[in-house]
C-alpha cells in the first residue's frame, strides 16, 4: 500500500510567489505527490504577495475574521483544501517549501506543537550531513516556540503535522539548480522518515538536538526606516552572510546612510544568533522587517508515537 493511501501528505510551493524553487518542485512533483501552489496569484505576478504575507495568515483568529485582502481570501481557500485547521479532516502532513536570499543553507523550520517536525529536522540533519559541502552540508534547525497550532500563523500549521523547508541563498524570482537539488534532498528525507514511521519502523534518533530557538512571533532586530518605509540602515558588511554566527553586544550591526557603524546594543541579550540576514522578504512590513533573532539551545527529540 502506498504512503498516500495511508496518510495524506501535501507538498506546498509558492506560498511566497517569488520563491520559485518551491514552485519548480511543486510542478515537478505533480502526479507523484499531492501538491498545492500556495499563492498562485503572487506566483503569476512574481511577487512575494499581493496585499500581505500569506504565510502570516493562518492564525485561528485571522482565519475566522472577515477576509479583507487577497491573501486572507486565499488563506481560507487553502484552509478548506488542506484542513480545516484543527479538524480530523486536515491533511496529515503539510511540507511548505521556501527559499531565502540570506545565507541560511538548508534550514528546517519546526514548531514546538509538532513532534514529527522536530524528529524530521533531526533526521534531515543526519541524512544530509556533508563536511565537504560548506553551504548545504550542515543542516540547521529553527525552532519556533509555538506550542499550539492554532497560534501559529504559518500555512504548514493547517496540517495535523507541518514543517517548512527553507534553503538559501538564492535570489527572488530565480531558479538555481543547486538550491532546487538541496531542497529536494531535504524534502525526500522528510518524506522518508514519514514513510518509515507510518510503516511502524523504529528509527533511531538522538534523545536531544541543538536548535536555534525563536520566540513566538519570531522576534527581529528591526532596521530603522524612513517615512516611506525604506531602510535608513543596512546590515553591516561584517555581519552580511554570517547567518548562524554569534553576535555580541557592541559588535557592528548596521551601516547608516552616512556610512557610520551602529553597534548591537544588547537589547535581546548579550549574545544572540542572527538569522535571515538581509532576507529580501523582510523589507516588507507585513512579513516583519529586519534580521531574525535566535538563541542556540538543546531540546528533547520527541519519540515517535
Amino acid at each position: 500500500m502506498s504512503l498516500a493511501a495511508k496518510h495524506r501528505v501535501v507538498v506546498v510551493g509558492g506560498t511566497h510567489g517569488n520563491e520559485y524553487t518551491g514552485v519548480w518542485l511543486e510542478k515537478a512533483l505533480r502526479g507523484k505527490s499531492e501538491t498545492l501552489v500556495g499563492n498562485p496569484q503572487a506566483v503569476t505576478a512574481n511577487r512575494r504577495f499581493m496585499d500581505e504575507d500569506l504565510n502570516r495568515c493562518f492564525l485561528r483568529s485571522k482565519l475566522d475574521a472577515p477576509p479583507l485582502t487577497e491573501e486572507s481570501k486565499r488563506a481560507r481557500e487553502v484552509d478548506a483544501a488542506l484542513g480545516p485547521k484543527g479538524s480530523d479532516q486536515a491533511a496529515d502532513l503539510v511540507v511548505d517549501l521556501h527559499t531565502t536570499t540570506a545565507n541560511m543553507g538548508i534550514t528546517i523550520i519546526c514548531d514546538a506543537w509538532c513532534p514529527f517536525a522536530v524528529r524530521a529536522a533531526v533526521y534531515v540533519q543526519q541524512q544530509l550531513a556533508d563536511p565537504n559541502d560548506a553551504v548545504f552540508g550542515d543542516v540547521k534547525i529553527m525552532y519556533n516556540d509555538v506550542k499550539n497550532a492554532e497560534e501559529s500563523p504559518y500555512l504548514a500549521s493547517v496540517g495535523k503535522a507541518g514543517l517548512q523547508v527553507e534553503v538559501g541563498p538564492t535570489p527572488q524570482g530565480v531558479v538555481r539548480w543547486d538550491v532546487v537539488d538541496a531542497t529536494h534532498r531535504a524534502l525526500d528525507a522528510v518524506l522518508d522518515l514519514w514513510s518509515r514511521e507510518a510503516a511502524g519502523e523504529c528509527v533511531q534518533l538522538p534523545a536531544e538536538a541543538d536548535v536555534y530557538s525563536v520566540a513566538e512571533g519570531f522576534t527581529k532586530l528591526s532596521w530603522p526606516v524612513d517615512c516611506d518605509g525604506f531602510p535608513t540602515a543596512v546590515p553591516h558588511e561584517s555581519l552580511q552572510d554570517k547567518d548562524w554566527a554569534t553576535l555580541k553586544t557592541g559588535d557592528p550591526l548596521w551601516r547608516d546612510r552616512a556610512g557610520a557603524t551602529v553597534p548591537y546594543d544588547g537589547s535581546f541579550g548579550a549574545e544572540i544568533v542572527p538569522i535571515f540576514i538581509n532576507e529580501g522578504g523582510y523589507y516588507y512590513k507585513s512579513s516583519g522587517r529586519g534580521i531574525g533573532v535566535a538563541q542556540k539551545r538543546r531540546v528533547a527529540v520527541p519519540p515517535a508515537p
